[in-house]
């Protein structure tokens, strides 16, 4: 019996991108979830039963990562027919250069150089 299909790839410069444990948790389920356009939609929830935490740390992380656009988040509502909003799932892309050679490092620098009043203070 082979293992195949019970792995995932990460980039071994996820390290440098300085994400705290819940990033880097929601991050990883995300890649794992993700088909090989980098798409994943799973809930807010089902993430948090995954990665052992709260709803709304993995709302916080997902809140970081888009931020930093290391990750993408769109969806959430879809109206019916008769125009009333309904909650949906989110979708979740991984951005295109995550797996290209030097992204945190210009993920970094694009971040801090955005943001440096608010770099320390998460």
């Amino acid at each position: 019996m082979g293992m195949k299909g019970y792995y995932f790839m990460m980039p071994n410069d996820v390290f440098n991108l300085m994400l705290k444990p819940a990033e880097f948790s929601v991050l990883s389920y995300l890649v794992r979830c993700s088909d090989k356009s980098g798409i994943s939609y799973p809930s807010v929830h089902t993430i948090a039963q995954a990665c052992r935490m709260s709803d709304n740390t993995v709302r916080k992380a997902v809140k970081y990562l888009t931020k930093r656009k290391i990750i993408k988040k769109s969806g959430g509502y879809t109206t019916s027919k008769f125009g009333k909003l309904h909650n949906t799932s989110f979708v979740y892309s991984i951005n295109d250069d995550f797996y290209n050679e030097g992204f945190s490092r210009s993920n970094l620098v694009e971040y801090f150089s955005e943001n440096e009043e608010d770099v320390f203070k998460r």
